[in-house]
């Protein structure tokens, strides 16, 4: 593994422990799902056009175009938006370890609604934004955020399509563009499938680099290495190669640190890594006990308080229940310790899960107990 793979693994850890990452997802995110890539969607449209998509590397110019061809009407836009990302698609395991994890801030240039649904999968609230107006309102007991700079596909007519769009973006957008930049500021981001071509994003970027320079929060991504294309030639193979590393190295100005990947599968397994430091820094304990056998109830519980405190000055969260002589002993160990160490608050390294011990209602006990493993 390189050292920039350490970094992220590394900084990435220690940062979902402060709750402080940010997403930034990109097509390249909802690809894996099977929605299609810009090229794709404007397909259709440059055929209208009599162009070939494939000749065309400005595809927002495309789409501005196609309106101007159409004295600016952009229902045909709309239409081929609303028909390809409106389609119910299989969650990527990318979308799911992301969703697992404690990260409460997503931004998107996606229409679609896999962050959202992903989420919700998991019984989390997710609060969705892609106007000023609701940048302003609060959705009760909300999980994350999930701004979507471009729009989103059941308001295709709002959607950011055509250069139009962009041109009056930092305009119309000037809140929201704010709040991105104060999250770059302020959290680290991961970039996943962005290209970084989005001109609203370099324009924040830049600013942030400018008032902040040389002391820009660090941020990652993942770049797919040029690859040497079927008929292409050693020397446009070369050129190609060279203009990554040169895009590359450039990143670094905003603190962007670019994780180069052979495969898209080794997305995944680094956010495996991530999901796996993060969980073995949490320790369920819990039980009860009535009889205590050979080392009796004093020393068993001394022994339990000591085993807790332990680990939360390890800087190991503890989860426990009300467990019966075990689940206050858990309790005590861990309190005393907190409070000793006095720089962390109580939930940020004890969660209390009451266990059903009793039933005194209609529900027998093991119904109480299914239930409450289900939805604990």
């Amino acid at each position: 593994m390189n050292l920039v793979r350490e970094s992220f693994i590394r900084d990435v850890g220690k940062e979902l422990l402060e709750e402080n990452v940010a997403i930034f997802a990109g097509a390249g995110m909802s690809a894996g799902a099977g929605f299609v890539n810009w090229s794709e969607l404007l397909r259709p449209i440059a055929e209208e056009l009599g162009l070939d998509v494939e000749k065309e590397s400005d595809l927002v110019s495309l789409a501005q175009y196609h309106c101007n061809a159409n004295g600016n009407n952009r229902s045909q836009l709309n239409q081929r938006l609303i028909e390809e990302f409106s389609q119910d698609a299989e969650l990527t395991e990318n979308h799911e370890i992301l969703s697992r994890l404690p990260i409460k801030t997503f931004w998107t240039t996606n229409y679609d609604k896999l962050i959202e649904k992903s989420l919700s999968s998991l019984g989390k609230i997710a609060d969705v934004k892609f106007t000023t107006n609701q940048l302003s309102t609060t959705k009760p007991k909300r999980d994350a955020i999930v701004y979507k700079m471009h729009g989103d596909v059941e308001h295709a007519h709002d959607a950011v399509l055509t250069k139009d769009d962009y041109e009056r973006y930092h305009v119309k957008m000037d809140q929201y563009l704010s709040a991105l930049k104060g999250d770059l500021i302020s959290k680290l981001f991961i970039f996943i499938g962005f290209s970084f071509t989005d001109p609203n994003l370099d324009y924040i970027l830049s600013r942030v680099r400018v008032a902040y320079n040389g002391s820009q929060r660090r941020h990652y991504c993942f770049i797919k290495k040029i690859e040497l294309e079927e008929g292409e030639s050693e020397a446009d193979f070369r050129y190609r190669e060279r203009k990554q590393e040169l895009f590359v190295n450039d990143l670094n100005r905003f603190n962007i640190k670019a994780i180069l990947i052979d495969d898209y599968s080794e997305i995944t397994e680094l956010l495996r890594v991530i999901e796996f430091n993060y969980k073995k820094k949490t320790i369920f304990i819990s039980g009860a006990a009535h009889e205590y056998g050979a080392y009796g109830e004093k020393e068993t519980l001394k022994f339990v308080h000591r085993l807790s405190g332990k680990l939360i000055s390890e800087g190991y969260k503890v989860v426990s229940g009300f467990g019966l002589g075990i689940g206050s002993s858990v309790i005590s160990g861990a309190l005393e310790q907190i409070y000793m160490k006095g720089n962390s608050t109580i939930n940020d390294q004890l969660v209390l899960r009451p266990f059903p011990q009793s039933s005194s209602g209609s529900s027998s006990l093991r119904d109480l107990w299914t239930n409450y493993s289900l939805n604990p």
